[in-house]
């Protein structure tokens, strides 16, 4: 998103969302009001359109076909074959497992340490892996690829890993049609309702989605406690405030920034903009989720916030369908953590160069005993 500052982009968008609630910049339009953003979710008149197939000239079309980037009835579908592996039963079985190891990770953790690198990042590539049926032993190359996918900003290395990952998972549908086990990618593999297109991408974009959307919520809930000291010392006092504070970290500086891109199938309209039939639309999350019209003080840090209807991950047919997991995780390793002493040793920090995964690359603290 341009002109947008990575370190703190609120001010601006505040600005937007004042002066120019619906932005037009460089051919798209950037919504930064919630009714306009939550409305632009549920509309079935804007669209995501994307139906890529795989062609000679762009070898990773083969990962776009999947519930992310469809409309209905394709999304309807696919959504319905994978919403099994996000119900309350496998959640249940995650739980005990995301904390056992966040529990080997924070002993982990002493003296000066990164905690995006030491526990945002190790910790959901193992759930994930074990929630699609992937080896544990084969975690740190998923880590690798994923790490270039999606942190390297680098166009041939992005390629390259994304050209293996997609090997990987067409080595691992093989094994699962040819010895099939007791998991997510068995059942998956063994479906007559995907393509091989549909089924490749779909895998890949859980592990992708449930990866760095988890990263940057631990990563930035973690900061925003630190920059809150009397909220941090709230929360030690009453850990059972942790849920609430997972949530108000997800509406205050949430790990995305905008959603996916849309388009009208129609012209859409907007207060007194009308978005042409064909246009691309960004629903703003971040503009959102400090609405003053819905938020009271929405500049106010507050992990007792009550009501709390943030959009952060999401809203309508597209909301995140890994939510529980990623909130799982993020109260599991940020209720951990904050039992330790803690300092954050420089006011120097690097975000992600793009709005739509929002997080800081690194996180140095100094942890005590």
């Amino acid at each position: 998103m341009p002109g947008i500052p990575r370190a703190d982009p609120h001010p601006v968008l505040h600005r937007m969302r004042a002066e120019a609630p619906v932005f037009h910049v460089n051919g798209a339009w950037y919504l930064t009001r919630y009714a306009d953003v939550q409305r632009a979710l549920l509309d079935p008149a804007i669209g995501r359109q994307v139906t890529v197939h795989a062609g000679v000239d762009d070898p990773l079309a083969v990962v776009r076909r999947n519930m992310f980037n469809l409309d209905p009835p394709d999304h309807t579908r696919l959504r319905r074959l994978m919403a099994p592996a996000f119900g309350p039963r496998t959640v249940a079985r995650l739980s005990e497992r995301i904390d056992e190891i966040v529990a080997e990770l924070v002993a982990g953790l002493h003296g000066e340490v990164d905690v995006i690198a030491q526990l945002a990042l190790p910790l959901p590539i193992l759930v994930m892996a074990d929630l699609v049926g992937f080896p544990l032993a084969d975690a740190a190359k998923l880590r690798v690829w994923s790490d270039a996918m999606l942190r390297s900003y680098h166009a041939p290395r992005i390629r390259a890993a994304g050209l293996a990952f997609v090997r990987y998972i067409e080595k691992q549908i093989a094994e699962r049609r040819e010895t099939p086990r007791e998991d997510l990618l068995t059942r998956l593999s063994l479906s007559d309702e995907l393509d091989h297109e549909e089924l490749v991408s779909s895998v890949f974009q859980l592990v992708m989605a449930g990866d760095e959307t988890t990263v940057n919520l631990i990563g930035n809930g973690v900061l925003e406690l630190l920059r809150h000291p009397g909220q941090l010392s709230l929360l030690r006092d009453d850990p059972e405030l942790i849920d609430s504070a997972v949530e108000e970290m997800m509406r205050f500086n949430g790990p995305v920034g905008h959603s996916r891109p849309l388009y009208a199938l129609t012209d859409a309209v907007f207060g007194d903009v009308v978005i042409p039939r064909g246009d691309m639309i960004i629903p703003v999350l971040l503009a959102a989720n400090r609405d003053p019209a819905v938020f009271p003080d929405p500049d106010v840090f507050d992990i007792a916030r009550t009501p709390n209807r943030h959009l952060g991950l999401g809203h309508g047919i597209h909301f995140c369908l890994g939510a529980a997991l990623a909130r799982l995780q993020a109260r599991a390793a940020i209720g951990a953590l904050v039992r330790r002493p803690l300092e954050l040793t420089t006011a120097e920090l690097e975000w992600t160069p793009d709005l739509f995964i929002h997080g800081v690359r690194r996180l140095p603290l100094r942890v005590g005993p």
